[in-house]
C-alpha cells in the first residue's frame, strides 16, 4: 500500500490505512431468477441490470470500528463481501493490509456430527490450522457449558444449544480485519451477559471492525464511525454520534403518513456529503 495515498478529507490517513475502497461499483445482471456478476455475463434482452454499489470510496485506519447502516438492498452486505474478497468489484479497487474475516450469524453446522466435531470443522472453516482447531475443542466446549451434550450429534440439540455453539465457534477467531454481517446471537437470553463479554473480547482483538446491522443501537454500542449507504451510494460518513442522530430523524420522518419531509431531509443529507478523493501517485 503506497505511502503516497492522499485522502482529501483527512490527511492523517496517509499511509496508515488498513482498508481502502476506491471508486468501487458492483453490478449484477438478473435473468430467469438468477443473479450473476456483470463481469461474467452480458446484459441483454430479458435481463435486468442492478447496480448494488455505485462509486463507493472509504478509508479505514487501524483500530477503527465502522458501522454500516441503510435499508434492505442498500448495498451494505455487498460491500462487506467485496472487502472480504469473496467477490470482485465491477469497477474500482479494494486494498487491505491483511486477509479480512467475514463472519455471518453462525457457521454452517452439520446436524449429524457431534458438537466436538462441529467445533473442529467450524474452526477449520474460519481459517485455523488443524492444531489450532483441535486446541479450540476443549476451550469452546467449556465456554458453551453444554456438558456431555458436546459429544452428542447436533440433531439432538435444542435451537438454543445449537445457536450457543455456533456463536462460540464464530467468535473464536483472531482477525486483523473483522467483518460482521448482522448481529451475532446466542439464541439464549439467559446466556446474554456472558455472550456480550465474549463479543467485547472479540472486538478488542480485531484491528478493524466493519459491522452491518439493522439495529442502530448495535452500531451505536460497538462502532466509533458510521457509514450510511442509500441505494448503493454512501451518503454520510462520520463519527457515530453525528451520523446516528440524522438517521434517527430520517427514520422518524419516514414513519409519518406524509413522506415528503423525509425525502427532502434525505436529499439534504445527500447534498452535504462529499466523497473522499483517493489518489495514488
Amino acid at each position: 500500500m503506497s505511502d503516497s495515498l492522499k485522502v482529501e478529507a483527512d490527511i492523517d490517513y496517509i499511509g496508515k490505512a488498513n482498508v481502502i475502497v476506491r471508486n468501487v461499483s458492483k453490478r449484477y445482471v438478473i435473468s430467469q431468477s438468477r443473479s450473476d456478476d456483470a463481469n461474467t455475463v452480458r446484459s441483454g434482452k430479458n435481463k435486468i441490470v442492478v447496480d448494488a454499489l455505485s462509486d463507493v470510496s472509504l478509508v479505514a485506519k487501524p483500530a477503527e470500528s465502522v458501522g454500516l447502516i441503510g435499508l434492505n438492498g442498500s448495498g451494505k452486505s455487498t460491500l462487506l463481501k467485496l472487502i472480504a474478497g469473496g467477490e470482485a468489484p465491477t469497477s474500482g479497487e479494494i486494498l487491505v493490509r491483511s486477509q479480512p474475516m467475514l463472519m455471518g450469524v453462525s457457521p454452517a453446522l452439520q446436524q449429524n456430527l457431534s458438537g466436538e466435531a462441529n467445533i473442529y470443522l467450524g474452526c477449520l472453516a474460519l481459517g485455523m490450522t488443524p492444531d489450532e482447531a483441535k486446541e479450540q475443542i476443549e476451550v469452546i466446549a467449556e465456554w458453551t457449558e453444554l456438558g456431555d451434550a458436546i459429544k452428542r450429534p447436533m440433531s439432538t440439540y435444542s435451537s438454543g444449544m445449537g445457536a450457543r455453539l455456533g456463536f462460540a465457534i464464530s467468535t473464536a477467531v483472531n482477525p486483523e480485519i473483522l467483518l460482521i454481517d448482522e448481529a451475532l446471537s446466542t439464541g439464549d437470553a439467559a446466556f446474554g451477559a456472558k455472550a456480550q463479554d465474549r463479543m467485547s473480547e472479540l472486538l478488542d482483538r480485531a484491528g478493524n471492525l466493519f459491522l452491518v446491522s439493522h439495529s442502530i443501537g448495535q452500531i451505536e454500542k460497538n462502532c466509533q464511525r458510521t457509514v450510511w449507504i442509500n441505494k448503493g451510494r454512501i451518503i454520510s460518513d462520520g463519527p457515530t454520534d453525528e451520523v446516528s442522530p440524522t438517521y434517527h430523524e430520517w427514520a422518524r420522518l419516514m414513519g409519518k403518513p406524509n413522506k415528503d419531509p423525509a425525502h427532502e431531509y434525505l436529499e439534504s443529507i445527500i447534498s452535504n456529503y462529499k466523497s473522499p478523493s483517493i489518489v495514488f501517485e
